[in-house]
């Protein structure tokens, strides 16, 4: 009998005894080595999809709604907004009592576009799904704001 001195020498071995041990693989009508009617039936369907995951994709496509009342901020220069259906308390640090001003909602591919009137200027919020930083502090809110008053366009968000 021969010994076998290395064990790498003996891994080999016994690789090959295995391989020489295991059974052929099974041919299907095919002709494709492993492959049998019912695989080649099963790769032609579409693969089925869990419902639950399904609709976790359409959650994380749909925005998340605008509610009808919302408090908006911006920095530099600081503004803030309170909505409340078809009111907006408009207020500015030179302004720090504000303004209640009516304005119109239209709702259009996802955003909240809120105008109206301020101190004669036109007054436009859109507001739309989406994460958002004040700049100053660690706060992260929900929704962005694209806010225009007169020629003046600022950013800031909105929760």
């Amino acid at each position: 009998m021969t010994t076998i001195r290395s064990l790498p020498a003996l891994a080999l071995m016994v690789t090959v005894w295995l391989a020489a041990c295991s059974p052929e693989p099974a041919t299907g009508p095919t002709g494709v080595a492993g492959e049998s009617a019912a695989a080649v039936e099963a790769d032609s369907m579409p693969p089925a999809e869990p419902p639950a995951l399904v609709a976790t994709e359409a959650a994380a496509v749909m925005p998340a709604p605008v509610p009808p009342s919302f408090r908006a901020i911006g920095t530099e220069p600081f503004w803030s907004a309170r909505v409340d259906v078809d009111k907006l308390s408009w207020s500015t640090p030179e302004q720090p009592d504000g303004l209640v001003v009516p304005v119109k909602r239209q709702d259009v591919e996802g955003k909240a576009i809120l105008s109206g009137q301020v101190e004669g200027k036109a007054l436009v919020l859109e507001v739309s799904a989406g994460s958002c930083s004040d700049g100053m502090s660690d706060t992260v809110y929900p929704f962005t704001v694209t806010r225009r008053l007169g020629n003046d366009t600022q950013r800031g968000c909105a929760r």
